[in-house]
């Protein structure tokens, strides 16, 4: 495990553009590393592919061959025992860890939780940025029109973070054996997938999905609070509509669902100027919540 040292993100960047098919590559695409971070490998994969850079105007990573996990610790005064683990989405085919994964973990360490900005393995992307944007473009033209298939190395990624973190929490000064879960797109599919396998009843405490894929359900028997946020513009919603939040209200614990009226998909931290902004202080309210 490297040396604790603060996370570090770009905080300058620009909301990321709306319509994805007309997004345009940047002047001189600039390469960037991974971010100064404290950072715990999972497994060694094969040999390192990854790519760090600027995409929609905010970081992300790709080509993805080994999965890490980056805590972000609360201060020793504020520390209240619990941890998350957070599961950027980038359509398996990059992990958006700016929009969707540092500042979430940055924001949950504020409140007390010991968060982990989970990056699993993705599927291989052209190396080069400008065929990659091109593949994006076609892959976010058919959002919403075919149902999303889950990419298993992903999701085996985060069945080992899952293990880790509960295990491993002494280490951290957080609680043995439990911890949530937020997933976004893709890695809520992934989440939900988790939920699947059976972990909920061994390690999961909680579950938030923001703009999963609403056409899909959970195959199991929930006994745990789930949070659900999503904007009724957004394709997934548009595809699959209320049968996810029906199927979860009759078999979750209990369930927290918010629709906001814009928003569109992918709204994470950085889009604003819609309700769905307030969606990561309503997950914190929740979380702390007694369910």
């Amino acid at each position: 495990m490297a040396g604790i040292v603060s996370c570090q993100t770009p905080e300058t960047l620009a909301p990321i553009q709306e319509d994805a098919r007309q997004i345009k590559l940047p002047d001189v695409p600039v390469p960037v590393s991974a971010p100064d971070a404290e950072v715990v490998t999972l497994g060694l994969g094969t040999e390192n592919q990854e790519q760090w850079e600027h995409f929609l105007n905010q970081l992300i990573v790709r080509n993805v061959t080994s999965p890490d996990l980056y805590p972000v610790r609360p201060s020793a005064k504020n520390n209240n025992g619990k941890s998350v683990i957070v599961v950027p989405g980038g359509g398996y085919a990059f992990v958006s860890v700016e929009n969707e994964g540092f500042p979430v973990a940055q924001r949950l360490a504020e409140e007390g939780y010991t968060a982990f900005v989970l990056k699993y393995r993705t599927r291989e992307t052209p190396r080069s940025p400008s065929e990659f944007l091109d593949q994006m473009a076609k892959q976010f033209a058919n959002l919403g029109k075919q149902d999303r298939k889950p990419y298993h190395p992903a999701i085996e990624d985060l069945g080992t973070a899952i293990r880790y973190v509960s295990e491993s929490c002494p280490e951290y000064d957080c609680t043995s054996g439990k911890v949530s879960l937020i997933g976004f797109s893709a890695g809520g599919m992934s989440v939900m997938k988790a939920l699947e396998n059976g972990a909920s009843g061994t390690f999961i405490d909680k579950a938030a999905l923001i703009y999963p894929p609403m056409s899909q359900s959970i195959e199991s028997d929930l006994t745990i609070p789930i949070f659900l946020a999503i904007a009724s513009d957004d394709p997934l919603f548009e595809q699959g509509g209320f049968s996810l939040p029906k199927v979860l209200s009759e078999m979750a614990g209990s369930l927290e669902f918010h629709l906001y009226s814009r928003g569109g998909h992918g709204f994470g931290t950085l889009r604003k100027g819609t309700t769905s902004a307030a969606w990561l202080e309503q997950y914190i309210l929740w979380l702390a919540a007694d369910n």
